[in-house]
């Protein structure tokens, strides 16, 4: 082969990317998949009545807050959201559990992460909040406190903190 193919053939190998879907849930027939599009993660719905804006800031893989094994969801009537949900990303290995608690006793298999941003569903959209909190330390199951929940309901202003290298 001559040494465009190869160059043509190496291109097409580094910009293949493994579409992997990390979790999925559903809720008011809207089914969401969040995926790892390469180093990006990414956030697809099926809903035929309402419109997405927004994207996932959030370095893949990327899951649903959970607890007892169920995806967490609240209400909030009075700003006419019917879910807010939560993502979990910029997901940590043994060391950053160790630093912040794990010891011997612990599953260091659970899945956890120190950036989380919100998903409201509204009537007539599914929003992806600009958002981001990060700095703090979550893993999917037990999930996070109703008060970030609310937080990211209610208030949805362009928002994002530095990110803290000094754990990664």
């Amino acid at each position: 082969t001559s040494k465009v193919e190869d160059q043509k053939e190496n291109t097409t190998q580094k910009n293949k990317k493994i579409l992997k879907v990390t979790d999925t849930f559903s809720v008011d027939g809207i089914n969401f998949k969040l995926l790892q599009n390469g180093d990006q993660a990414e956030l697809k719905t099926e809903a035929k009545d309402r419109v997405v804006k927004g994207n996932i800031k959030l370095s893949p893989p990327c899951y649903f807050l959970k607890l007892n094994g169920k995806v967490q969801s609240f209400a909030y009537p009075n700003v006419k959201v019917a879910h807010t949900l939560i993502v979990l990303g910029d997901t940590v290995g043994t060391d950053v559990k160790k630093y912040f608690g794990f010891d011997e006793n612990d599953d260091f298999s659970r899945i956890c992460g120190e950036g989380i941003q919100g998903i409201l569903i509204k009537k007539d959209s599914v929003i992806v909040t600009e958002r981001v909190l990060d700095g703090g330390f979550r893993c999917v199951d037990p999930g996070t406190d109703e008060k970030d929940y609310w937080d990211f309901a209610h208030r949805r202003e362009t928002y994002k903190q530095t990110r803290n290298p000094k754990y990664r």
